[in-house]
């Protein structure tokens, strides 16, 4: 056998390992749907659709949740090229709704006038969580919207202001220019050494908080008695690493408590009651 039929026959073992290697579905098929190739993934995600146990042909496998695909690939007029991308097929619950549905995405190319490859993945994880952060990020927006009296504001390692929301306009009259600046501009200029700003860090790293109460001040000068909480994130942002250091680290929720004098009242109420 010549050297250039060997290095063929390499190549192509080398592309079968990675087919049946692949961590998603790879299916080859014809463009009558015609299967040639199916790795084991693939076969595990299409064998739910399976009418009969057999995956001869991708179509057929398809009918229950994209009948269209039989009809899409013979309408596909270019030799090649892409024809849907990341389709989602909803597969039905298990036996008594016991099972969540499963969520596959669909990628199918046209490698050439007579070869399509279908890319399957299973995304039902991604869309639980991607679902969960959209709930997540509307009750956070409801509750900033609602609450008169309390701002909330993400901060980075150096405690700067990550962002701006409208809690923070309402409780401290400052608007999206105060992104970038050291949460400190919430406090009047003699009320807070410099180091003070580390010293919270520091200090709600080590306690997992850091909350102090005093004298607070607005956008306009005008200085009102408020409450401050500093909390880290529990999240990948807080390993520091070069060039990030302007990612969340750290939650910090200001709280306007009215005057001081409003705020002994309450004091004073909360230990009768108690």
């Amino acid at each position: 056998m010549s050297a250039d039929a060997n290095d063929f026959g390499a190549e192509h073992e080398a592309l079968i390992q990675f087919l049946y290697l692949a961590p998603v579905g790879l299916v080859q098929t014809n463009v009558q749907g015609d299967v040639t190739m199916m790795n084991p993934v693939a076969a595990r995600l299409l064998m739910p659709l399976s009418q009969d146990g057999g995956l001869d042909n991708l179509f057929t496998a398809l009918e229950m949740v994209a009948p269209e695909m039989r009809e899409r690939t013979a309408q596909h007029g270019e030799p090649y090229g892409k024809i849907c991308d990341g389709l989602h097929l909803y597969l039905e619950a298990g036996a008594g709704g016991k099972r969540a549905p499963q969520i596959l995405a669909l990628t199918l190319l046209k490698l050439d006038p007579e070869r399509v490859m279908a890319v399957i993945d299973d995304i039902t994880e991604q869309v639980r969580r991607e679902r969960r952060l959209r709930q997540n990020d509307a009750w956070l927006k409801a509750i900033l919207a609602g609450v008169q009296d309390y701002a909330l504001v993400s901060l980075d390692l150096q405690g700067r202001l990550c962002d701006w929301n409208a809690s923070v306009g309402r409780v401290t009259g400052f608007g999206p220019d105060a992104v970038g600046r050291p949460f400190t501009i919430f406090y009047p200029p003699d009320a807070i050494a410099l180091e003070y700003r580390q010293d919270r860090l520091r200090e709600a790293d080590a306690n997992g908080w850091s909350f102090d109460e005093g004298r607070r001040l607005r956008a306009d000068g005008a200085v009102f008695w408020g409450s401050t909480l500093v909390a880290p994130l529990p999240l990948p942002e807080h390993e520091a690493l070069p060039g990030e250091l302007d990612a969340a680290a750290y939650c910090l929720i200001l709280r306007d408590l009215g005057t001081p004098q409003d705020t002994t009242a309450r004091h004073q109420e909360d230990a009768h009651a108690a």
